[in-house]
């Protein structure tokens, strides 16, 4: 018995994937294509192709299975040599028929589709794929509309992942906010605050506290930038929380300390060596970071910092700007031990003097005709050629000669520079 003819379900216009609001599987792509049967002729093959001019490709099926596809180029080509038509128009259409297609369920990832048309080679452009279920034909699939939904996932992706980023950076803006009140309210109009992250999210924090007999102010880079350097900020800032809990706010050397210890056990960073070959996942971060105890009415502060100076500023005719190193260990770290003891220094005050505490970013950012950093040396005498203006004039004046001596360099790093004005002046 001969086998019918068969036509494609939409006549001339096969439906496409793309008409769909979101593809996440094979399922999403299929377009329902009835099949022919290894009953049906060469002579019928042509038929349906000269039908269906749309048609790239018609599935051969037994029962319900899938046996291969027929490629209307192919076949055509093979049909239009010498004497195949003659040979060839009554006998099976699996006789150009490719035995061995990709056949994937509906239920397969997009992802993993790729990867398996990848592997299939160039056939599989022109071919296309067949879609089962259970192991029953349901339907093909075209690359072309695989590769949308490719770039269609990876923007959606991708958009999520902007979002995500973006909610972060608010709730990092937000988690500074309180430090902002307290800057604001102890420091009205007398202080200023750069802080600006190198991606949307960064591993900069600037923390103050408003105390009954002073005050207490922070500023913290940790390891990294972006998304690892902003849950590092989050670590941060637990240790100093948990550290004031413990120890009050007067020690400054003493958080940092109490800091370094939270951090190594939150990390699991005992030693230098615990990025061994029997740890190779275990990380080795940390942070640099600076903490200022001031006490204004008896005119002094004690400070501890690792790896970060504070900078003073006296005011004109009060000589050159001082940059007071602190020690070299970093907090947290494998190479830091963890009972290392920082020490504080006291800094007598004066009212109208200045200080800064700044990131490394600030320091090291690449620019000028030269392209070398921006420096401790230029970032002093900046402070220094501004000390006459009041705070807020002092940061607009700072913020156009940083970027001017940026000019198109991209941002190395996150930038801080917290500024206070001593009162009384």
């Amino acid at each position: 018995m001969t086998a019918s003819p068969v036509q494609c379900q939409d006549g001339d216009n096969l439906p496409s994937a793309l008409s769909r609001h979101f593809i996440g599987s094979a399922q999403d792509l299929l377009i329902h294509v009835d099949p022919v049967t290894p009953g049906h002729t060469n002579e019928q093959i042509a038929q349906i192709f000269s039908l269906k001019r749309q048609l790239q490709n018609l599935p051969v099926v037994h029962g319900e299975r899938p046996m291969g596809l027929i490629n209307r180029s192919l076949f055509h080509n093979m049909m239009a040599k010498p004497y195949y038509p003659e040979l060839y128009s009554r006998q099976s259409c699996i006789a150009f028929m490719d035995k061995n297609p990709l056949v994937v369920d509906v239920d397969t990832s997009i992802d993993t589709l790729t990867a398996l048309a990848v592997q299939t080679g160039e056939k599989v452009f022109a071919d296309g794929f067949i879609l089962v279920e259970d192991g029953c034909y349901r339907g093909v699939g075209h690359v072309l509309d695989l590769m949308q939904a490719m770039n269609d996932l990876q923007a959606r992706q991708h958009r999520q992942l902007v979002d995500s980023i973006d909610y972060a950076s608010l709730i990092q803006s937000s988690l500074l906010k309180s430090s902002r009140q307290a800057l604001a309210d102890r420091f009205p109009n007398a202080h200023w605050v750069l802080w600006q992250p190198r991606d949307t999210v960064g591993g900069d924090i600037f923390q103050c506290f408003n105390l009954a007999d002073g005050f207490l102010v922070a500023v913290f880079d940790c390891t990294g930038h972006g998304v690892p350097g902003a849950f590092m900020t989050l670590i941060a800032g637990a240790a100093l929380e948990r550290a004031i809990a413990s120890h009050g706010h007067d020690d400054p050397a003493l958080l940092l300390a109490s800091m370094n210890r939270y951090i190594k056990q939150t990390l699991s960073q005992h030693s230098a060596s615990s990025r061994s070959s029997e740890h190779p996942d275990n990380s080795d971060d940390g942070l640099e970071g600076l903490i200022v105890r001031g006490f204004p009415d008896a005119g002094h502060v004690l400070h501890a910092g690792a790896r970060m100076p504070l900078i003073r500023i006296r005011p004109e005719g009060g000589g050159h700007g001082e940059v007071i190193r602190s020690e070299r260990r970093g907090v947290g770290y494998a190479a830091t031990p963890v009972d290392h003891e920082w020490r504080n220094q006291r800094l007598d005050m004066a009212p109208g003097q200045r200080l800064y505490l700044a990131s490394d970013g600030v320091i090291d950012q690449i620019g000028g005709r030269r392209r070398i950093a921006f420096g401790k040396k230029r970032l002093v005498q900046t402070l220094l050629e501004t000390r006459a203006l009041d705070m807020s004039g002092q940061k607009h004046v700072f913020m156009q000669a940083f970027n001017e001596y940026r000019g198109r360099q991209v941002l190395r790093d996150d930038l801080t520079l917290l500024a206070l004005l001593w009162p009384g002046a």
